[in-house]
């Protein structure tokens, strides 16, 4: 059996479910390959985390609405964790390598494959296993965030002279995803307006291939990342001109100004705490804690984003095989790669 067809045995084929089980509701899911890939991201749970060498069983129901896991099997992968964080701060270290590792591979795997579909080649069907797989990994590593402990009740009476100093303790150092967008989209706005006309679609276009697929929850991004869609909302953002679009920068750089203010406050009354003895003997534990929820909280952002992608690039290979992206699943993503890679095989050998 090769590597592809294991993979698809193990994560895509039907499992026994025998026991008790966690029903997830589908309905929302508006393509094949995000049901898909949501049981291959459950299915990995327990590989991803660590807790066993074995995939946890999870099937999508026969209609596509819902989703059924081993209940068992889940919450005894999260105590794995739990007991692990709980045992002191290797626990956390070993969860921050994992999502470190996570990140580093699916770059790399995505890398290979917008590489050939650039030029207008299907990627290897090895390629997009790769890429696939390690979204999987990635998305699976999110569900650590159920795992950490509840650090408020601990931390609460370090913060009394100011609540919202708890929540700037535990936020990731970069500002959010739609932060950053907003940024761009302000930039866009400006572009606009200055012109020239060819600056500003030449921007628009790079705008569009780089985070037009954001604006969305499933292949329903499709009809938000129109380059007319981007444009309009540029045009709005820019309707009191030049001067306008200052204001809203100015205001945004003040907010993101003053968040970082928060962060630095709370993390030099976090350190204060610490140096005077708070957490008793217990600091290398808690400082591994809040590194932790700060990187999970960051990884949310990052997640959506290499999810939604993910699909930006199945979009673009379903338009290159002949796909629609809404009612293939990945079975028929791998057999179009493996039919292109025979076809460039065939162009490459010698006339007889």
């Amino acid at each position: 059996m090769s590597a592809l067809e294991a993979w698809c045995d193990e994560y895509l084929a039907p499992s026994p479910l025998d026991g008790e089980t966690l029903r997830l509701d589908l309905s929302a899911y508006r393509s094949r390959v995000t049901r898909e890939m949501l049981q291959a991201r459950l299915r990995k749970t327990p590989q991803a985390f660590g807790a066993s060498e074995r995939s946890l069983d999870a099937n999508i129901t026969p209609d596509g609405t819902a989703l059924e896991v081993d209940a068992a099997a889940l919450m005894a992968a999260n105590a794995v964790v739990k007991d692990r964080l709980a045992a002191g701060p290797a626990g956390a270290v070993d969860a921050l390598q994992r999502l470190q590792r996570a990140a580093t591979t699916i770059d790399a795997a995505a890398a290979d494959v917008a590489m050939p579909m650039s030029v207008g080649r299907r990627p290897s069907p090895e390629a997009l296993l790769a890429y696939v797989d390690a979204s999987a990994q990635d998305q699976a590593l999110g569900a650590l965030k159920f795992c950490l402990p509840d650090l408020k009740p601990e931390l609460a009476p370090w913060f009394t002279e100011d609540a919202a100093l708890l929540p700037a303790l535990l936020a990731p150092e970069a500002p959010s995803l739609w932060a950053w967008l907003k940024v761009q989209e302000l930039a866009l706005a400006a572009a606009r307006l200055r012109g020239p006309v060819s600056i500003y679609r030449a921007r628009l276009r790079r705008f569009h291939r780089e985070a037009g697929y954001l604006y969305g929850e499933d292949v329903d991004f499709r009809a938000a990342e129109s380059e007319d869609a981007i444009d309009g909302r540029a045009a709005t953002l820019g309707a009191e001109g030049l001067a306008g679009v200052a204001a809203q920068r100015r205001r945004l750089r003040e907010s993101r100004r003053a968040d970082r203010s928060r962060k630095l406050r709370a993390r030099r009354i976090f350190a204060e705490r610490l140096a005077n003895g708070a957490a008793e003997d217990h600091a290398a534990r808690l400082v591994s804690h809040v590194l932790l929820a700060r990187v999970l909280t960051a990884h949310e952002d990052q997640n959506r984003q290499r999810k939604m992608r993910l699909l930006r690039d199945l979009r673009d290979l379903a338009t290159l095989a002949g796909l629609r992206i809404e009612v293939a699943g990945l079975r028929e993503f791998f057999d179009a790669c493996a039919a292109g890679a025979q076809a460039d095989r065939h162009a490459l050998q010698p006339a007889t």
